[in-house]
């Protein structure tokens, strides 16, 4: 007799161990996994756009330093060209960075406007 209230027992912890993970996965999980790019957990997702923001930042500012030590290289004055792309380089990987985060931000206002019954 006591094996069978043992069984009872914990057939209804687990049954509500199980009621308490799910209540934790849909509390901390995103529900936009039909999305392009998107995660299923929001670190995840977080550290996808912070790797695409650094890495546009570091693609405009490795191209601008190429650029202009070419330049230089080429034309024989060291310092300004230089200076002169690797600014640019960094200008325009801020304004890639920008525009790819009003893209995520549009796609994601797109996303729980579906979600919501809203179009």
């Amino acid at each position: 007799m006591p094996e069978e209230r043992q069984t009872g027992a914990s057939a209804d912890a687990l049954q509500e161990l199980d009621e308490r993970l799910a209540a934790l996965r849909r509390q901390t999980f995103d529900v936009s996994k039909d999305q392009p790019g998107s995660s299923s957990h929001p670190v995840g997702r977080m550290m996808w756009l912070a790797f695409n923001v650094v890495s546009d930042l570091i693609a405009g500012v490795i191209c601008g330093l190429g650029i202009g030590y070419g330049l230089d290289y080429w034309l024989g004055t060291r310092p300004v060209f230089i200076a002169v792309f690797l600014i640019l380089g960094g200008a325009a990987g801020v304004l890639n960075a920008v525009r790819f985060l009003q893209r995520c931000d549009k796609r994601n206002q797109n996303g729980q406007r579906l979600s919501q019954g809203k179009e």
